[in-house]
């Protein structure tokens, strides 16, 4: 009787975290971003959770926490339940941290699981439009012919944008000058200053001011040109084509969410972005959706991270 009885407390007690994990999201859910408000992401996050919200009946939150090269989002992560009411949105910094840190707080790999790979955005290659640079060949001479004055400008370091600009340098002996910026904008700014040559951002970071006038592309990491700039030369027209880059963007969540709250999250993310008007959002920012299973997410941030720790270590690139 008295294991009678102790087994059916323990049924009792295991009721409501069933019903808890069946009625999955029975509350709001909050997507932290690692960059600041305002920005590509937060325009990514937001027009999402909008869409994912009106599918799941809940708010879908969005809670900016920049900094550290998105460690402050992932160690936030960390410290919340792994319940899939918390998911952070990062970027390619996510799979390089390990290798341009000498050490993390957490195991990338073991802690976190990919949700949902989102969307990827070419990096884009800028000058001031009265730059006598014209193309990326130009600017691989300048580095040339004056080391140390090719300075150009990044949202940050290690991030795809950065990235790419050291991986050309690599493909063609050029050594330039890194300049971090916390974000796109600073960087425009600078660069529209005449304080730097040239600046690398995520397109949707550059577009305004290319459209504007008020700074000329060079170069696209694309595999194609795209249509938003027609006449932007990707960098393997240029004759690079091992630079075809992308920033990307995706959601992890703690590799101890429930699997069922995982495929609910990952299928509603899913289907938002393969919403007509999202699709059209999007990609007039220069962001192209992609969308897919949990398990290819997982697998691509693995391979960014051996892809990318390859250049990291050539180009001695390292954050303290």
């Amino acid at each position: 009787m008295k294991i009678r009885a102790l087994l059916a407390a323990l049924a009792a007690a295991a009721l409501p975290i069933l019903a808890q994990a069946q009625a999955f999201p029975s509350k709001p859910v909050t997507i932290v971003l690692s960059y600041a408000a305002g920005g590509p992401t937060d325009f990514l996050a937001r027009t999402l959770g909008e869409k994912v919200s009106a599918r799941i009946g809940q708010p879908v939150l969005v809670d900016p926490k920049p900094g550290a090269n998105e460690r402050v989002a992932t160690e936030y992560l960390l410290r919340q339940p792994a319940d899939g009411y918390t998911t952070v949105l990062v970027a390619l910094p996510h799979a390089t941290n390990p290798a341009v840190f000498a050490s993390l707080p957490y195991d990338t790999f073991k802690e976190f699981i990919g949700l949902v790979h989102l969307v990827n955005i070419p990096v884009i290659l800028t000058v001031k439009s009265d730059s006598p640079i014209r193309n990326f060949a130009d600017f691989a001479a300048f580095a040339k012919s004056k080391p140390g004055e090719a300075m150009f400008g990044s949202p940050g370091a290690a991030t795809s944008s950065h990235l790419t600009i050291e991986l050309l340098g690599t493909l063609t002996g050029a050594g330039f000058t890194h300049v971090p910026y916390k974000g796109d904008a600073p960087a425009m700014t600078e660069l529209m200053g005449g304080r730097i040559v040239a600046s690398v951002n995520s397109l949707p970071g550059a577009l305004g001011q290319i459209r504007g006038g008020r700074v000329r592309a060079i170069g696209i990491s694309s595999a194609q040109r795209v249509p938003i700039l027609p006449d932007v030369p990707t960098f393997a027209e240029q004759g690079h084509p091992e630079a075809i880059t992308a920033t990307w963007f995706g959601l992890i969540v703690r590799s101890a969410t429930p699997r069922d709250v995982v495929a609910k999250l990952n299928a509603e993310f899913n289907a938002a972005l393969a919403l007509p008007d999202v699709k059209e959002k999007l990609n007039d920012r220069g962001m192209t959706t992609v969308g897919g299973s949990p398990e290819s997410y997982a697998a691509f941030i693995r391979a960014e991270n051996e892809r990318w720790a390859k250049v990291v270590k050539a180009r001695g690139i390292k954050i303290e």
